[in-house]
């Protein structure tokens, strides 16, 4: 049980650094930002609806109209252009970067592990 708390205390510890790496923060201070301004709240809550109005549609099979395309693409252009929005969207891309890389290198000292581990031992 000691090894599984001491793993349990190391990922505790990851977790910390990852809560206080500067990717993170930024994240964290741009969705922060986005609440406090009305124009960009409204703008993700009206994008979001959109998008699940034509993933309604193509889940059900339906044609999509040129006005729900144009709608969403006038979204989108307000999303880019709004200092706001277009900052929360950066920071989102760097912290998924993060945890991708996090998680990768992860992943892949994890499969090196087996793979030493299963290889034939040498006489």
């Amino acid at each position: 049980m000691g090894d599984m708390q001491s793993l349990l205390d190391q990922a505790r510890a990851l977790g910390e650094a990852i809560a206080a790496h500067e990717r993170v923060r930024a994240f964290v201070d741009a969705q922060i930002t986005v609440q406090k301004n009305d124009e960009a709240v409204a703008l993700l809550r009206d994008y979001y609806q959109q998008v699940e109005h034509v993933q309604k549609l193509q889940q059900e099979q339906k044609p999509i109209e040129v006005s729900d395309k144009q709608k969403l693409a006038e979204l989108e252009t307000k999303m880019s252009t709004n200092s706001v929005v277009s900052g929360l969207m950066r920071a989102q891309a760097d912290y998924t970067e993060l945890m991708n890389q996090v998680n990768n290198t992860m992943g892949n000292t994890l499969t090196a592990k087996q793979q030493e581990a299963l290889k034939p031992q040498s006489a």
